[in-house]
């Protein structure tokens, strides 16, 4: 027989019936008595860990006592504490990643909050709604059409613009705007003083909001860099929006893009199977982009759909 310790090790289901380990005995009611956990008289030798339990015999264990009604509850507390520390708060269960009602809840959330936010834009009489239609989606595109409405539908600015290149028939296709429609229209210089006026001390609220400010951005590029010389630097080979147009961007006051908040009111997930199942719901998907309802592809139209779709929104804050 094989030893370990100068004691004899048993595999599994040969050692003798007298000979328990610690979990046998508390099965059977039983504890060791003080002294005895270092004194085992024989070995188990345990797959697939390779290790050996301690064997013990009656004569070292006393009754365990039945626990008493504090201790009991005490136990009962500690496993309750500990099953709250790690439950979800949503289904009160323990998984990874996120559950059924969790991403329900992030739902309901993110919709009550969008209508809150246009609640509070139609509220308040310093936002308004501006839009742009431009001769194409690329970089570099033009303005040839903007438009400045109040919440309340009052018209601050409204003109087409002379972009100063041909309108592609494909961009013309869209908004119906043509070359000779802007051949005697203002330039966006000749409009950058009211536009200013327009927008002072507002918040603005623009339906896809980054491609509408980096519109503004090409416009007042050129209009300073006309004007102005552009000391700065390239960086990574491309020159830097112009230092004035940069200040001109960042004295106004954007308000969050309608477009994503009316995404996250309208509520279309779109699930993203890159992502691991473990990440937080949140992280797994985004808000499917919707269409603006009432768009007719005209900028004063436009302002006046975004309005509606805030109208709608706030309808069920």
């Amino acid at each position: 027989m094989a030893a370990f310790q100068d004691l004899p090790v048993y595999s599994t289901g040969s050692a003798p019936a007298d000979l328990m380990t610690r979990a046998q005995l508390g099965a059977a009611g039983r504890r060791l008595r003080p002294g005895q956990k270092a004194k085992p008289r024989a070995w188990l030798y345990c797959m697939p860990r390779h290790h050996h339990a301690p064997l013990y015999v009656l004569e070292q264990t006393s009754v365990r006592p039945a626990p008493t009604a504090a201790q009991l509850a005490a136990l009962a507390a500690g496993r309750q504490a500990w099953w709250k520390a790690r439950a979800c708060p949503d289904c009160n269960e323990i998984h990874k990643g996120w559950c059924e009602p969790q991403f329900m809840k992030m739902l309901r959330d993110d919709h009550d909050a969008a209508a809150s936010w246009a609640r509070k834009i139609l509220d308040d009489p310093a936002c308004v709604i501006l839009d742009t239609e431009t001769t194409g989606l690329h970089d570099s595109a033009r303005i040839v059409e903007i438009a400045v409405l109040g919440v309340d539908g009052s018209t601050l600015l409204n003109s087409l613009v002379n972009p100063g290149a041909p309108i592609p028939a494909e961009a013309t296709a869209i908004h119906g705007i043509t070359d000779s429609m802007v051949a005697a229209a203002p330039t966006f210089s000749d409009l950058l003083v009211p536009l200013t006026r327009a927008l002072q001390g507002r918040r603005i609220v623009i339906y896809n909001r980054d491609f509408d400010k980096r519109r503004l951005a090409v416009e007042l590029h050129r209009h300073y860099s006309a004007r102005w010389v552009n000391l700065e630097k390239p960086r990574h080979g491309r020159r830097r929006i112009h230092p004035q147009a940069r200040a001109w961007l960042a004295a106004q006051e954007w308000e969050d893009c309608a477009m994503q908040a009316y995404a996250e009111w309208y509520g279309d997930w779109m699930w993203d199977y890159e992502a691991r199942d473990s990440d937080p719901v949140y992280q797994q998907g985004d808000y499917r982009w919707q269409k603006l309802p009432g768009a007719g592809h005209r900028a004063a139209g436009d302002c006046r759909a975004v309005i509606g779709a805030l109208r709608e929104m706030a309808g069920s804050a």
